[in-house]
């Protein structure tokens, strides 16, 4: 049996225009598709009554998709996010350009750390530079810009004519 892998992430949120034109126009995440759902099964996998909601898929790369969901029935309460709750979670998301990113979402309102911070421990996260932002209902995003290695592969020595030759 092979290792479970991540097919997608699922964001609940209050509003779901909001949500992609938050991670459509401020992260340019592109959207695969929307709908909507109120299928029986929905309810039974949920354990919900009634379940209706309005959906949104968008790509996250690599066959990865980040599924936004605004359950219209039943509403559920918001929650009150904190990185260091127990159950809290976060979406982290790889970018080339973070200071770009640390731009547009400032002028979103949504930073929680207002600079960027470089990692100084000694693993493989050295020198990655990382921001915290919350998207419009509080999920935690982390932007992860990883330090560009460079890494030399020897060049393979030819073999010698002796060596080639069949004995």
């Amino acid at each position: 049996m092979s290792s479970p892998r991540i097919d997608h992430v699922s964001v609940t949120t209050s509003d779901l225009e909001r949500s992609v034109a938050f991670y459509r126009d401020v992260l340019g995440l592109t959207v695969l598709g929307r709908g909507e759902a109120d299928e029986p099964e929905l309810s039974d996998l949920l354990a919900l009554a009634n379940v209706r909601v309005g959906w949104a898929e968008l790509d996250l790369g690599a066959g990865q998709i980040l599924e936004l969901l605004e359950y219209r029935n039943p509403v559920g309460d918001p929650l009150e996010p904190s990185p260091n709750r127990p159950g809290a979670t976060h979406l982290g998301l790889g970018v080339d350009d973070i200071s770009s990113y640390q731009a547009r979402l400032a002028n979103a309102g949504a930073l929680i750390s207002p600079d960027v911070v470089t990692l100084t421990e000694d693993t493989e996260w050295k020198g990655t530079r990382t921001l915290y932002a919350r998207d419009p209902d509080g999920v935690t995003i982390e932007l992860v810009e990883r330090e560009r290695r460079i890494v030399v592969i020897p060049e393979a020595e030819e073999p010698s004519p002796a060596a080639t030759e069949p004995t």
